[in-house]
């Protein structure tokens, strides 16, 4: 009997979703951190934290991981019977994508999609080493894929003109042309997590957003070492 952790690609999707949920549960949490600066730091361990309590501890994620001379992965999910015995099974990398950096600047990061968009196109391709930082690779993915897990965020004070759809298409038509793709969809869809949730601080009301997205190469290039 199997479970759906032995599926390769529905559990990395399941597990998604499950994090998705996990996010809008604590959406008051945070929320307040988006007004603070980048937080794909802390989703990432928050991405690593659920993976480790929804697989029952099956699966352990790894931050950064990756030998001199090899690209740094964002997360290794590693697998195995002991340590000594570990293998990595899932790889993700990670963005953040933001309108504003901080409470007191409105679309000061808009600019700065483009270049991370393009930094992720470089980053998801068919992975075809046979270790990473020393650790045996055998993924989950058929297609042997490295996945994106996409953030984006958008924050503005009430009253502000609201450019939060905008923001979102353009990230849409941005992400298309490097021909990123939503997990099982032919284009790169961003999920809603929350919307406009009221954040009072500074003697202002914020309205916050948060979308992200399990993304894959459209074509998955060959391994670029």
């Amino acid at each position: 009997m199997h479970s759906h952790f032995d599926m390769p690609t529905r559990g990395v999707f399941e597990l998604y979703l499950g994090y998705i949920r996990h996010l809008r549960d604590r959406k008051l949490f945070i929320a307040p951190l988006q007004l603070t600066g980048r937080l794909e730091y802390y989703l990432v361990h928050e991405f690593i934290g659920h993976v480790f309590q929804a697989s029952g501890g099956k699966l352990l994620g790894k931050a950064n991981l990756g030998n001199r001379g090899e690209p740094k992965i964002d997360i290794a999910f590693v697998e195995g019977a002991s340590p000594e015995s570990e293998k990595v099974t899932i790889l993700v990398e990670a963005k953040y994508l933001q309108n504003a950096h901080r409470t007191s600047s409105i679309d000061d990061a808009k600019d700065e999609i483009a270049t991370t968009l393009k930094d992720l196109a470089r980053q998801l391709y068919k992975f075809t080493r046979a270790t990473q930082g020393t650790l045996p690779v055998r993924l989950r993915s058929v297609n042997k894929e490295v996945y994106g897990l996409v953030f984006a965020s958008y924050t503005k004070p009430t009253g502000a003109q609201d450019g939060k759809e905008d923001f979102y298409k353009d990230i849409g038509r941005k992400s298309a042309t490097y021909g990123f793709r939503y997990h099982d969809l032919p284009t790169p869809w961003l999920h809603p997590v929350y919307d406009d949730v009221e954040v009072n601080t500074l003697g202002t009301r914020f309205r916050v957003t948060l979308r992200a997205g399990l993304w894959r190469a459209r074509k998955s290039d060959k391994d670029p070492l």
